[in-house]
């Protein structure tokens, strides 16, 4: 979940292929991860359908910014 936050942080997008070549994980996994994710830290990205990936509410990208 770390390295989730610490992805949209520094580059505010991520995808499951991103964690599928980090961590060889199974698409599906991939899924389950980044919907952890959500769960854990509503309002902290949101699907852009056109680009096929999460991308973060810079919001709270900046708090995470803040408390770094």
């Amino acid at each position: 979940m770390e390295w989730i936050a610490e992805t949209l942080r520094v580059f505010g997008f991520i995808n499951r292929v991103h964690l599928v070549r980090k961590f060889c994980l199974s698409v599906p996994q991939a899924s389950a991860d980044l919907n952890r994710f959500m769960k854990r830290n509503p309002g902290a990205m949101l699907y852009d359908k056109t680009q096929k990936m999460y991308v973060v509410d810079e919001s709270w990208r900046r708090t995470r910014e803040l408390c770094s």
